[in-house]
């Protein structure tokens, strides 16, 4: 069970894996509000990245985003002409974010960053320049935080069983906030969080799904002829796969069902197995994920098959990730720096250490500043960092609403 949060430089997407199931939706849109119809992994994507900006409503409330610094100008700190305060220049000026990023390759200005904040938002608000800095993260922290909401709580999926994986440059930075905020009890933050989506897009399956209009009042259904329907769906998709060089052994197939209670527009996939001799297993199902999903459910309802659909998927070619020995020797730091984190109102002297020198069984006891050449790690006070043996760094929340 996991929820996904790639936080970049414009905006943050955030997903949910429920026990090793992604969720699919045909429910989304373009730019400008074009609906796209065809199945697609459900990602809820906001407008808070790095680069979103920090600004006063006229009701003088601080709000974030959706607006970007975008790469061009840029967050105040790099130096390109950019004149508004960002969650990259609050994090600077906190001390969060090294002032050389990229092995030292980009260099940012902390004055400049001091500079956006306090016009923009310390001087309007009367607020002293970590103040504001802290209230901007706070604020992006709430929208991303409202975004996991979305995809667990509003779904029926209770946060607390799930584990946040934190990726994209900034998301390291912000993943034991919201962790803390949702009560969720684990923090992963996989080895090149920068690129991890691209890496996704590496490893991915091929997929098709095929479906086919079945709108039948289920007391009116015989489960043959759905067998029959879904195996002529599969010999279609073989079709597909060998068409793109997929051979058999690498070939598989689900089947679902889309259900609704008569009456109802919106209708809910359900799975199903082979060689269908009964549908009442799939009944119960869509009963249970009805009742989970909208907080109700009719057994006695009539219940009506609005659609068929198999996902054919042809396995492709995985790399394989090395799995370290643990080396139990205590890491050691390559720096050090103030930095402000929530948990303290003054700065901390922190240590900042290589994520490429930290070995699997390496612990790094909080405060602490992790650094990589595609992200950076926040390890708050009373925190601790536990790199295991696929060199993945896991935080855990501890006391998290009386779990654990």
């Amino acid at each position: 069970n996991s929820i996904s949060l790639d936080m970049g430089g414009t905006s943050t997407d955030v997903s949910l894996c429920d026990r090793g199931n992604l969720r699919i939706t045909t429910d989304w849109y373009i730019e400008y509000g074009y609906p796209i119809c065809f199945p697609s992994i459900e990602v809820l994507t906001i407008g808070a990245g790095g680069g979103s900006l920090a600004w006063i409503d006229d009701a003088h409330s601080l709000r974030n985003g959706p607006q970007s610094a975008g790469s061009t100008p840029g967050p105040a700190c790099y130096g390109r002409g950019g004149v508004e305060p960002t969650n990259c220049d609050a994090n600077v000026v906190l001390g969060r974010l090294s002032d050389r990023l990229a092995g030292g390759a980009v260099k940012l200005d902390k004055s400049l960053s001091a500079e956006a904040i306090n016009r923009v938002v310390a001087e309007p608000l009367g607020l002293s320049l970590q103040e504001a800095a802290a209230a901007i993260l706070k604020v992006a922290n709430a929208n991303m935080a409202d975004a996991v909401r979305l995809v667990s709580i509003r779904r029926g999926y209770d946060p607390r069983d799930f584990a946040l994986v934190t990726f994209g440059g900034a998301g390291p930075l912000h993943g034991v906030a919201l962790a803390r905020d949702l009560s969720i009890p684990t923090v992963l933050v996989p080895p090149a969080p920068g690129v991890t989506s691209a890496l996704g897009c590496l490893l991915v399956d091929i997929k098709h799904d095929i479906s086919r209009m079945y709108l039948s009042a289920l007391e009116d259904v015989e489960p043959a002829d759905v067998d029959t329907a879904f195996q002529e769906l599969e010999e279609e998709g073989r079709g597909h796969l060998s068409h793109e060089g997929v051979t058999k052994d690498r070939m598989s197939f689900q089947r679902h069902i889309d259900m609704r209670y008569l009456g109802q527009w919106r209708a809910m996939s359900i799975d199903v197995g082979t060689n269908i001799t009964s549908l009442d297993a799939a009944v119960a199902q869509f009963h249970e994920e009805h009742g989970r999903e909208h907080n109700y459910s009719r057994p006695d309802a009539p219940v009506e098959i609005y659609r068929l659909t198999v996902t054919a998927t042809g396995e492709t070619p995985k790399a394989e990730f090395a799995e370290h020995e643990r080396d139990l020797s205590p890491p050691e730091p390559v720096g050090e720096r103030d930095v402000v984190f929530d948990e303290e109102p003054k700065a901390i002297m922190t240590p900042v250490y290589d994520r490429d020198k930290l070995k699997a069984g390496a612990v790094v006891a909080g405060p602490a500043i992790i650094e990589q050449l595609d992200s950076t790690i926040l390890v708050p006070p009373g925190y601790k960092a536990d790199v295991i043996p696929s060199l993945t760094i896991v935080i855990d929340v501890p006391l998290v609403h009386g779990r654990s």
